[in-house]
């Protein structure tokens, strides 16, 4: 009797792990969550920036892939003019990587909710990526999706 009550405790308690479901959810952003998107001559100035760096941790990958997703959040906003909020907006994040506080959407690997955080992609994973991307998502510039896959598909 023991032993079946604790059978079925054991499976009560790891059902998410039983019923995994490896499927890629929907994309969410706030671009740059918890800073301005830009400059207040210049709203928008990096919000591109922080939405590409959204994709990748939606994407997910390993963690070489997660600290080149963040070197390139910086590059981008050095690149768009502002050097010292990209090193401020690196630090955060880079920062963010240590907290012991996840939040489910702003973890890295976050479409991806029952898997390891840093796992490799596959070319099954980014075909699963694409046609989620292209599925909608308007308000995404296409160029922007173009080169978000073309960066998944020659990572190394």
């Amino acid at each position: 009797m023991f032993k079946a009550i604790f059978i079925l405790l054991t499976l009560f308690m790891n059902a998410k792990a039983i019923a995994h479901n490896d499927s890629l959810v929907p994309f969410q952003t706030d671009y740059c969550t918890g800073i301005p998107e830009g400059t207040p001559t210049n709203p928008t100035a990096w919000k591109n920036c922080c939405l590409r760096h959204d994709m990748n941790f939606w994407a997910g990958g390993d963690k070489a892939d997660r600290d080149e997703a963040d070197l390139k959040l910086k590059s981008c906003v050095e690149e768009k003019g502002y050097p010292k909020i990209a090193w401020v907006i690196y630090q955060a994040v880079r920062l963010g990587s240590y907290s012991p506080i996840k939040f489910e959407n702003k973890k890295w690997n976050f479409g991806w909710p029952t898997r390891p955080e840093l796992q490799k992609l596959t070319s099954s994973d980014i075909d699963q990526i694409e046609k989620e991307i292209f599925s909608g998502y308007s308000y995404i510039p296409l160029y922007i999706k173009i080169a978000f896959l073309y960066e998944l598909r020659t990572r190394n």
